[in-house]
């Protein structure tokens, strides 16, 4: 499985927040970073994890951006089970 694993796509940029999260998950599947978007203002950091079509779409805001991950090779159960630990406790995690 370790050919599933790691990067995907071209695309490099990452958002402070979404940084922890990424370098996690390319240990468990493959992560492609999404769009970005600045100047959110939200009131508190969040992940949202749903379900698409053969992998998961994770949402990172944090006070200042946004950023959408896509990851492949894992189930939305590890995912929440990786990011429900303690390194990711000032991010409320959801299930969609």
């Amino acid at each position: 499985m370790a050919k599933g694993r790691g990067r995907a796509g071209s695309h490099t940029s990452v958002t402070d927040g979404a940084r922890l999260v990424v370098q996690l998950l390319e240990k468990h599947g493959r992560v492609s970073r999404g769009v970005i978007q600045a100047g959110i203002g939200a009131k508190a950091r969040t992940i949202k994890i749903m379900e698409i079509g053969g992998g998961l779409r994770l949402t990172v805001v944090t006070k200042v951006s946004r950023q959408q991950l896509h990851v492949y090779g894992i189930s939305s159960a590890q995912a929440l089970a990786l990011l429900s630990t303690p390194a990711f406790l000032s991010f409320k995690v959801n299930l969609a």
